[in-house]
C-alpha cells in the first residue's frame, strides 16, 4: 500500500469575500468581528442550496508580528477548550486601506466567540473596537498560513487538512486584478463545473512556488486537471 506523502509549507493565499459586521451580544463588549457572507463565492453563488462553511475575522487595532502571533495562537490553543484554525489575515477595503485581522475557521458555535476573544485579549492580541454596520462587498482577503499538501502528480496538489481544496502550479506571479479577469475568462468554458479560485504562494528555501487554489465540493484529479488546462490555455502554456 502506497503511503501518502504530505509536505508542509509556509505561504500565503489571496481571495475575495463579502464580509459583514456581527451585531451580537455574543461578542465581548465593544469589539469588531466580521463574518464571511459568501465563503468561496465563485462556487456557492452557483450552488445556493449547499451549506456554507463559517469564517470569522477578529479585527485588530494594529498589525502583530508574525512570530508573536504564532505564540499567541499556540497559547490560546492550549488554554481554550475550543479547537479552531486561526491564521493571520489582512482585509483590504474599497478605499485600499488594509485592516489587520485574525481569521478563525471551524468554530463550532457562535456562543463560543466571546470566550475565544477573551483568551486572545488576555494573551495580548489588540482586538479592534466595534464598528457598527460594516458591510464589505468583495473585500480582498490575504492570509498567511501553513499549508499541508499532498502532491498527486507533478504540479497538482490536494489539501491534506481541508476537503474540496485543490491546487496547481502556475509559472509566474499574477496580481489579484489580473487573476480575477483570468478566472472570469476561464469560467466561459461551460464544460467546466462551478468552482471558486484564489491565488497562493508557497515559500521554500530555494524559491517561491505560485499556485491557483480551486475550491469545489467533491473535486477530484480529473476535474482539477481540466480546470488547470483551461488556465494554462489562457496563459498560452502547454
Amino acid at each position: 500500500m502506497k503511503h501518502k506523502i504530505i509536505q508542509e509549507y509556509i505561504g500565503s493565499l489571496t481571495k475575495e469575500e463579502t464580509l459583514r459586521c456581527l451585531e451580537s451580544d455574543l461578542l465581548i463588549k465593544d469589539s469588531c468581528v466580521l463574518e464571511s457572507v459568501n465563503p468561496f463565492f465563485g462556487y456557492y453563488a452557483d450552488a445556493p442550496d449547499v451549506q456554507k462553511p463559517q469564517y470569522l475575522y477578529f479585527m485588530l487595532e494594529e498589525a502583530v508580528d508574525f512570530m508573536e502571533l504564532q505564540r499567541i495562537i499556540l497559547e490560546v490553543n492550549l488554554k481554550s477548550k475550543v479547537t479552531v484554525d486561526a491564521v493571520w489575515a489582512t482585509v483590504t477595503v474599497p478605499n485600499n486601506a488594509k485592516m489587520p485581522a485574525l481569521r478563525i475557521r471551524n468554530l463550532p458555535q457562535y456562543g463560543q466567540i466571546s470566550v475565544l476573544q477573551q483568551h486572545y485579549r488576555e494573551a495580548g492580541l489588540p482586538l479592534k473596537k466595534h464598528s457598527k454596520g460594516v458591510m464589505l462587498d468583495h473585500a480582498a482577503i490575504h492570509i498567511e498560513k501553513f499549508f499541508f499538501l499532498e502532491e498527486l502528480k507533478e504540479g497538482i496538489f490536494f489539501d491534506a487538512q481541508q476537503a474540496h481544496h485543490g491546487y496547481f502550479i502556475i509559472p509566474k506571479y499574477i496580481n489579484w486584478k489580473e487573476f480575477k479577469r483570468l478566472t472570469a475568462e476561464a469560467k466561459y468554458d461551460v464544460s467546466l463545473l462551478n468552482f471558486d479560485a484564489a491565488t497562493a504562494s508557497l515559500f521554500t528555501s530555494k524559491n517561491i512556488i505560485e499556485l491557483v487554489r480551486i475550491y469545489r465540493e467533491g473535486i477530484d484529479t480529473p476535474m482539477l486537471k481540466a480546470i488547470r488546462d483551461r488556465y494554462y490555455h489562457l496563459l498560452n502554456l502547454k
